[in-house]
């Protein structure tokens, strides 16, 4: 019998799941984007409204809050719906205190959204609120947790060199000059004998700072030990976190993550204590899956690290994978009753089906078209097809190494790491490594499924295993 906190948090997964769901009925029309002057919007009105909502549902007044949905959002989520979705956040965040921020943007398709940071008692947690034009609700979307250090820090970025434990971590801008800067951090070590090797750090989907604060900093991680191991590297913020609203419509993978990658190898290569030809890459997760396309648009790397990658769609195949198999353990744990089950999977496959169109679209159609849960146009995806991982596993020649975690289930061991056994086999250059009891983030977990590994990755506040970075660190002196 599983207790009350972890009910809740599954069922919240399909709340959440339901309230995606009503982005595509009530946000993706397939019509053409209107021309919309982001500053000429009275977002006033639309941050009351958010307001009014959030400060509705922190008082348990959920009644009042569901009074904001307009009717598609009214038919999928109730009251009641909305109290579990409210009870997992606070499981996971803590007491509500207060908001804390509004940020706004436009979608493609010419929603408005207010994304509301709120301050609880053990992290913030974001909100993104979607707004019709006239202020009714069309849609939610979860922005997970963040440190409380991140809200007392947001708007401070370090200005001069730091003295660490070994290394220095000194501020630089990614692409200084151009329409999208980007803060960041070159970690290099102290009294180093000659040029050092370096590493670039792409982090995982989503709009992730330079640390990974969002998972238990990982990144920042990484860097410390590299840097304390002779090691230089650069990680930065992505587009999507410092120019969400200002990104061009229809962006790609190659504006959110490909190009300033590639900008940060080029920087590594211009310093005279860098040694230019031993420049790698670690990509994380998505950052994985698009290592090799980084390194063969103009990254060219000395390696490739991938870490928790996949070599699959992550988002038209890996995540529809997660949606199924957390229906099924839901109605194997008892959340979810057998008569909803046709109806969760044909919503599912719905919402699959729109992904998989975006292959036969044209990039203007793509353009114009929201995709629900993942804040990006079906040209973004579109760009995914087109340019698959096994596209570039011919012409990699480099070395290559490759990580994961017995208990991630976002990418799986028996799937995703065979597969790229498969791929690379035969291949001296490449290494494998699998860790029995680490999760996505290589942290130590006991969760044995989707639904646990989903719960431990927002609440295991452990460190990354210091084998794993050893391993890096050791990789790269080898090669």
């Amino acid at each position: 019998m599983f207790n009350l906190i972890k009910r809740a948090r599954l069922l919240a997964i399909f709340v959440m799941l339901l309230i995606a769901m009503a982005i595509v009925t009530g946000c993706t029309n397939g019509e053409e984007t209107p021309n919309i002057d982001n500053g000429s919007v009275d977002w006033d009105f639309y941050n009351e409204r958010a307001t009014t909502f959030i400060t509705a549902t922190a008082n348990a007044d959920f009644n009042v809050a569901i009074a904001i949905f307009d009717e598609t959002m009214s038919q999928l989520v109730s009251a009641d719906d909305l109290q579990v979705a409210w009870a997992e956040i606070i499981a996971i965040a803590g007491e509500f205190i207060e908001i804390f921020s509004i940020e706004n943007g436009v979608s493609p398709d010419g929603f408005y959204i207010s994304g509301v940071i709120m301050r609880h008692k053990n992290f913030g947690f974001g909100w993104n609120i979607i707004f019709s034009e006239d202020g009714l609700i069309s849609g939610l979307s979860q922005g997970g947790t963040i440190p409380l250090s991140e809200l007392t820090m947001q708007n401070e970025v370090p200005t001069v060199p730091t003295a660490r434990e070994g290394f220095t971590d000194y501020p630089i801008v990614i692409g200084e000059g151009t329409d999208f800067p980007l803060n960041g951090i070159l970690s290099m070590p102290d009294n180093a004998v000659g040029q050092v090797p370096a590493v670039v750090i792409v982090q995982g989907s989503g709009p992730n700072d330079m640390d990974g604060s969002a998972t238990l900093y990982i990144y920042r991680q990484i860097a410390e030990h590299l840097a304390e191991n002779g090691i230089a590297s650069i990680r930065h913020d992505k587009r999507t976190l410092a120019h969400g609203a200002r990104l061009p419509q229809g962006f790609t993978i190659r504006e959110e993550a490909i190009y300033d990658a590639i900008l940060a190898a080029e920087m590594l290569r211009a310093d005279p204590l860098i040694d230019e030809n031993r420049v790698y890459i670690i990509g994380h997760s998505l950052g994985g899956a698009i290592a090799p396309r980084i390194h063969a648009m103009g990254g060219n790397f000395a390696g490739l690290i991938l870490m928790a990658g996949s070599p699959r769609d992550i988002f038209g195949d890996v995540m529809f994978e997660q949606l199924s198999i957390a229906i099924a353990e839901a109605v194997e744990m008892g959340v979810l009753d057998e008569a909803e089950v046709d109806v969760q999977l044909e919503a599912v496959q719905e919402i699959e089906e729109l992904f998989a169109s975006a292959r036969d679209m044209t990039e203007e159609e793509a353009k114009t078209i929201l995709l629900p849960m993942v804040g990006f146009s079906a040209n973004f995806q579109r760009d995914m097809f087109l340019h698959p991982f096994s596209d570039f596993v011919e012409d990699i020649t480099v070395p290559i190494l490759i990580m994961q975690g017995g208990r991630d289930f976002q990418v799986l061991a028996d799937v995703d790491f065979v597969m790229f056994q498969e791929m690379f086999a035969g291949r001296d250059n490449t290494t494998f490594k699998l860790y029995d009891d680490l999760n996505h983030a290589f942290i130590t977990s006991t969760a044995t499924n989707f639904t646990e590994h989903g719960a431990d990755m927002q609440t295991n506040l452990g460190s990354m295993d210091r084998q794993v970075l050893q391993d890096i660190v050791n990789w790269i002196i080898e090669h």
